[in-house]
């Protein structure tokens, strides 16, 4: 696990204001209250993470690039949101980011606080599946929401999720979403994305609430080994290009604690209509896996709470709160 060092913090503001140019070594050692030797270590810290920093023995310090990492030093210093992420653990490898949220829970960790890893040993997805975690290649990630709601209004942390990454990807990269009921977000009909939301309650309310997401972002065709139900693809697959992980990460943080205080303040309702917008079942036959047994039927909606209305052969409606769309027809 890493915390930023708050001495990158400030030399990489003053190196990011200077574009293009150098920094004297003289002049962040009196920003930091520190000799020129100690700026040069933490130069060195610097470029250990992945920062190309160029040293001139007059000039100073020049940035050149900057490493596509979700480390704190460049995610927290953008965020500028009001509570999501300013508990940030960052893992370069972890066995799962939901398994070290939970972790974090038991011992207190405050709400919104945020576990990210380049990759995973051990992705989650729901009912027990795994989620491919190449290295650098995508996002995974968990959030921590100790906000009290009754247990049954939890699945709707999934689709809040999924409505949040649905807009960034849709409104910053002009890509034809869908949200495919209860956690998945699909591009074109092809996966994109998976969530699994875990919790712990006392009786009818949750303890806290445990989401975790992963985005494929820059995998390439031949990255995606496993079999899949819905063909998997990428942010970068599909619009024809790398795209930045921090940038769509920060973009999505920022939207998940717009999105989730309306959830969090039980509004959930207010978020219905444009979910149905982006629903990947909405008005479609389906076939939907209980515990108890297969249901098809039709889908009309969601309820207030989320959950989905299926209308059967025999005209009547069921509403499912919590099952697997294996099968749909119609386009």
């Amino acid at each position: 696990m890493s915390h930023a060092d708050p001495n990158h913090w400030t030399i990489l503001r003053l190196l990011k204001a200077k574009p293009g140019g150098y920094v004297s070594g003289t002049f962040l050692a009196s920003q930091l209250g520190l000799s020129r030797t100690g700026i040069w270590k933490h130069i060195q810290n610097l470029r250990g993470l992945g920062y190309e920093i160029t040293s001139h023995p007059k000039e100073g310090y020049r940035l050149e690039a900057l490493p596509d990492l979700l480390m704190p030093e460049e995610v927290i210093l953008n965020l500028n949101t009001s509570w999501l992420g300013h508990s940030y653990h960052y893992f370069k490898e972890i066995g799962s980011t939901n398994d070290q949220a939970l972790l974090l829970a038991s011992k207190g960790a405050p709400h919104g606080t945020v576990v990210v890893a380049e990759t995973q040993t051990a992705g989650k997805g729901r009912l027990a599946r795994s989620w491919e975690s190449p290295s650098l290649h995508g996002i995974y990630f968990s959030t921590l929401l100790r906000t009290a709601i009754p247990t049954q209004e939890a699945p709707q942390c999934n689709l809040t999720a999924a409505l949040a990454l649905a807009r960034v990807l849709s409104r910053n990269y002009g890509l034809k979403v869908a949200i495919k009921w209860p956690n998945d977000v699909l591009i074109e009909g092809k996966k994109v994305s998976g969530i699994l939301t875990e919790m712990q309650s006392d009786q009818d309310r949750t303890r806290f609430l445990v989401l975790g997401m992963g985005i494929n972002v820059n995998q390439q065709p031949q990255d995606f080994s496993a079999s899949f139900r819905y063909p998997p693809t990428s942010v970068a697959v599909e619009v024809g290009q790398p795209v930045m992980r921090q940038t769509l990460f920060i973009r999505l943080l920022r939207e998940m604690e717009t999105l989730m205080d309306i959830f969090l303040s039980q509004k959930f309702s207010q978020l219905l209509e444009e979910l149905e917008s982006y629903s990947h079942v909405h008005g479609r036959n389906v076939t939907v896996h209980l515990p108890q047994g297969d249901v098809r039927g039709k889908v009309t909606g969601f309820t207030r709470e989320g959950a989905l209305k299926l209308q059967t052969s025999d005209g009547k409606e069921s509403i499912i709160w919590a099952g697997d769309v294996t099968r749909m027809e119609g386009n």
